[in-house]
């Protein structure tokens, strides 16, 4: 009877630690604001370096008998923890390709490096267990470090205000409000652009999510040509084969005629 006792004791012991590995294992995978149209509210763990890289993005979009595309490559954020509550952020795009052929058929085309954004992102509300609402601020400052059309022209300023709530392991909801002092589409001045994203995220198993968002914003470009309420919708999958590790792959498509046409992604994030 003792023996028994004993065996159903290190049993039930055993099944307990392994629930709590895998809990601690998954509340250690990595997150990464990849991909999608929101923005994650979660912030970088404290002495934590986490890149996150758009291998490559294309872009179409024709407008008026006009037709442009566009590829970026290597667009990346860095993302470092810092006490906890915040993160520092580095973003940069290394290369761009741009093919604009207008309405009488004349092709230009540009080779070029894009912008550096220089940010910080700081928690809010934080996530009490593994459901619930979290709550995050993003500040951040772009460098005209490029040249036009990949990099803006002038410096631009954007602030958002991501927030998450979980209600489960496998779904989660995302809003991202947006406000931002926009580079003039001349490249030179600025103007008020604002906005929301929303997104729902399932998981398809522990290491696959499935993502579907959507984003309605207001650009008052000076230029009649460009200011409008571009609206996009995106689906998106991501994988992460291990804690640190994620690749994700997905499609952004224009929702009305003041959205470009669509766009394909991939990219590729990492913890240090």
């Amino acid at each position: 009877m003792v023996r028994t006792s004993g065996t159903i004791l290190a049993c039930t012991l055993a099944c307990v630690a392994a629930t709590a590995k895998a809990e601690n294992s998954n509340a250690d995978r990595l997150c990464s604001e990849r991909p999608g149209l929101t923005t994650s509210a979660c912030i970088t763990a404290p002495g934590r370096l986490q890149t996150e890289t758009g291998l490559v993005d294309w872009t179409l979009d024709r407008q008026a008998g006009e037709r442009e595309d566009t590829v970026v490559i290597g667009d990346t954020l860095v993302r470092y923890g810092i006490g906890g509550k915040t993160e520092l952020r580095l973003g940069w795009t290394p290369y761009g390709i741009d093919r604009d052929r207008d309405a009488a058929g004349m092709v230009n085309r540009a080779h070029r490096i894009g912008d550096a954004t220089l940010g910080v992102k700081s928690s809010i509300i934080e996530r009490k267990g593994d459901n619930g609402l979290a709550l995050s601020g993003i500040a951040t400052a772009s460098l005209p470090v490029g040249r036009r059309p990949i990099g803006a022209g002038d410096w631009g300023a954007t602030f958002q205000l991501p927030a998450t709530y979980r209600t489960s392991q496998a779904v989660s909801f995302q809003l991202t409000p947006i406000v931002a002092a926009e580079v003039n589409d001349s490249g030179h001045g600025r103007h008020l652009l604002y906005g929301s994203a929303v997104e729902l995220e399932y998981a398809l198993s522990e290491a696959v999510k499935a993502d579907f968002s959507a984003q309605m914003t207001r650009d008052d470009d000076p230029d009649r040509s460009v200011r409008g309420t571009p609206a996009l919708g995106s689906v998106a999958v991501s994988w992460q084969p291990g804690n640190n590790t994620q690749l994700d792959l997905g499609t952004i498509f224009g929702l009305n005629r003041a959205a470009y046409d669509v766009s394909v992604f991939a990219g590729i994030s990492h913890r240090f």
